[in-house]
C-alpha cells in the first residue's frame, strides 16, 4: 500500500504546519556533480538549497570532485563536501563521488545532519544511505531519473535489460527512505513499482523562480550572439542528449521555410549529440536559420527565452520539465511532444500546442500556426504566465520543508 503526502494544493494548511515546527532542519542533499554542471537535478538541488538556507535551515551538499573543484567547496553560502570521483562518460560532466562511509558519518555528526536527502541515486547515494542507517539518520529520496535518460546510447537490443536493473537498483535505493518525492504525480504513477512496498510519497515540482525568470528586455542580446532581430525566433533551452529528440525540430526548420523565411531556432545548451545535430543541419542546408548558443549564463539564459517567440521542447521523456516551466515564466507559448513518457505535456493548457512524438512534420505545422498568428502567440503566452503561478518555487519550498518534518515524525 502507497502512502500520499497532500503536498500539492494551494491552502494554507501546508505554510500552517511549517510554522508550527520551529525546529532548524540540518539537511544533507546527495547530488554527485553539483558545480560540475547544469543538468536539471543540479539546478534543482542549488535552487532548493539556497531557499532552504534563506529559510534558515542548515545546509551541506554531498558530492564529486571535478576540475572545477578539487576540494571542499562553496556555491553561495553553502558548503559541498567533494570527495575522491570518477568522471561518466558522454555524461556533459557528471562525476560519481566515491566517499567513505566513515568520511561521511564524520562530517553527518560534525554537521548535525538530521535529514539525508538523495537527489540522485548515485554512488555518492549509496555511501550516504549506509552513513545515514548507522547513525539513525532520517532520509527522503528524490525521483529525477527515468531509463529512458540513461540508456540512449546503448543498443537497442540491451536497452530494456539496463531499464530493468536500473529499477531494481532504484527500488533499493527507496526502500531505505522514509518518504519519496516525485517532481509530478504523472512521475508517481510512472514509478509506481518503486513505492508499492508501503512507502509514502509527495509530490513537490521543481517550480520556477517567477521574480527571476520573466518577461524581460533583450538588451544586446541579439548582437552578442549574431542573432536576427527581425525573425520570428524558435527556442530550445536543455541538454542536447538522444531523449531530448532535437532532430525533430531541426527537421521540421526545412517545412516551416518553404512557407516562412523570416525565422530563426535558437538552441541553448550542451551535449554530445551535438556533433550529428551539426552535421544534420548542414545536410539540409539550413545553417543560417540555427544558433548555437552553448553553455550561457543564468542570465543569458533568461534572455534566450525573452528572445524566443516560441519555446519548443521536442523531448519524449520528462519527469516535469524544468525549462518549460522557465519559458512560460517568460511569458512564451509552448510546443511539446504528445510522448507517453512525458510529463511535459501536462503543462498545455490553451498554452501551446501538442505534437505527434518525433513527428517533425506535425511539429513544423503547429509551429506555422503560431508562427501566422502573432494574436495567438500573445494570448497563449499570457495564458503560461497565469498557469506558472502554480508552479512557484517558494510552494515547492513550503512542500519539501513539510516532507522533511513528515520524515523526522517517522
Amino acid at each position: 500500500m502507497t502512502h500520499s503526502i497532500k503536498t500539492q494544493g494551494h491552502g494554507e494548511c501546508n505554510r500552517t504546519m511549517i510554522q508550527n515546527n520551529k525546529e532548524q532542519l540540518h539537511i544533507a542533499m546527495i547530488c554527485d556533480p553539483i558545480g560540475s554542471n547544469k543538468s536539471g537535478v543540479v539546478v534543482s538541488t542549488l535552487r532548493f538549497g539556497k531557499l532552504l538556507k534563506e529559510r534558515g535551515h542548515h545546509v551541506i551538499f554531498i558530492a564529486a570532485k571535478s576540475k572545477e573543484h578539487k576540494n571542499h567547496s562553496q556555491h553561495g553560502e553553502i558548503k559541498a563536501y567533494r570527495y575522491r570521483s570518477l568522471p561518466v562518460p558522454r555524461s556533459n560532466g557528471w562525476n560519481l563521488a566515491f566517499p567513505t562511509v566513515e568520511e561521511l558519518k564524520k562530517v553527518f555528526q560534525a554537521e548535525k545532519i538530521n535529514v539525508v536527502h538523495i537527489l540522485l541515486p548515485m554512488s555518492g547515494a549509496i555511501v550516504a544511505i549506509r552513513a545515514a542507517k548507522a547513525l539513525n539518520i532520517k532520509m527522503v529520496a528524490h525521483s529525477h531519473s527515468q531509463p529512458e535518460n540513461l540508456f540512449m546510447d546503448m543498443p537497442k537490443i540491451i536497452q530494456p535489460t539496463m531499464g530493468k536493473i536500473w529499477n531494481r537498483y532504484l527500488a533499493w535505493v527507496y526502500s531505505k527512505a522514509e518518504l519519496i518525492i516525485y517532481p509530478t504525480e504523472f512521475g508517481r504513477k510512472l514509478l509506481h513499482h518503486l513505492t508499492e512496498k508501503n512507502k509514502s510519497s509527495a509530490i513537490v515540482s521543481n517550480g520556477v523562480s517567477i521574480d527571476i525568470y520573466k518577461p524581460t528586455d533583450t538588451g544586446d542580446f541579439h548582437d552578442r550572439f549574431n542573432i536576427p532581430k527581425d525573425t520570428i525566433n524558435i527556442t530550445y533551452v536543455g541538454r542536447l542528449f538522444p531523449e531530448k529528440s532535437l532532430e525533430t525540430l531541426i527537421k521540421a526548420i526545412p517545412h516551416i521555410i518553404k512557407k516562412h523565411q523570416k525565422i530563426h531556432v535558437i538552441l541553448a545548451g550542451t551535449g554530445h549529440v551535438r556533433p550529428k545535430l551539426e552535421k544534420l543541419i548542414q545536410n539540409l542546408k539550413i545553417g543560417k536559420y540555427v544558433t548555437f548558443l552553448g553553455l550561457v549564463s543564468d542570465e543569458d539564459k533568461i534572455l534566450a527565452y525573452n528572445a524566443g517567440d516560441i519555446f519548443v521542447s521536442p523531448s519524449f521523456a520528462e519527469l516535469e520539465g524544468m525549462t518549460v516551466l522557465e519559458a512560460m515564466a517568460c511569458g512564451k507559448p509552448i510546443i511539446i511532444p504528445d510522448a507517453e513518457m512525458n510529463a511535459a505535456k501536462f503543462f498545455v493548457d490553451n498554452n501551446g500546442f501538442l505534437f505527434k512524438t518525433k513527428d517533425h512534420l506535425d511539429l513544423a505545422d503547429k509551429i506555422l500556426k503560431l508562427i501566422k498568428d502573432k494574436d495567438l502567440r500573445k494570448k497563449m503566452g499570457e495564458n503560461s504566465l497565469e498557469k506558472v503561478k502554480n508552479y512557484d518555487i517558494n510552494r515547492s519550498a513550503d512542500r519539501l520543508e513539510e516532507v522533511y518534518y513528515s520524515a523526522l515524525k517517522k
